[in-house]
């Protein structure tokens, strides 16, 4: 009598843990895009100042261009430079996808935009 009380707490066991795994799945999935999401904003933010920086040094549109796509290791991006007498303006838009199913319906079409722009003034 004792084995049979014995198999049914191990069965409830596994009941809870198939309720619980969806939702721990969800979580790291979530932390997953978050992190993801927080590299490439680090990895455009980088790429737009190396690319101001650079424009500094030398005006050329599509110098500065390169440079900053070669800076965004990995990533598809498109950036868009203003050359004034006293300043260069690097700016890059990035749409950036998610993995997680849940969260693409909370933000929408599952696109974030990553915006990131950076300016330096000549020294005169």
């Amino acid at each position: 009598m004792r084995r049979m009380f014995v198999s049914h707490k191990q069965g409830q066991g596994l009941v809870e843990f198939a309720i619980v795994l969806p939702l721990f799945l969800l979580l790291v999935l979530l932390i997953f895009d978050l992190g993801r999401a927080i590299y490439f904003y680090s990895a455009i933010h980088n790429a737009v100042r190396e690319g101001a920086r650079y424009g500094i040094v030398d005006q050329n549109v599509s110098r500065i261009q390169n440079v900053t796509r070669e800076k965004a290791v990995g990533l598809d991006i498109d950036p868009v430079v203003n050359i004034t007498s006293d300043t260069v303006v690097v700016t890059v838009d990035y749409h950036f996808s998610t993995v997680t199913p849940l969260l693409d319906r909370v933000i929408g079409s599952g696109a974030l935009t990553l915006h990131s722009r950076a300016t330096m003034y000549y020294e005169k």
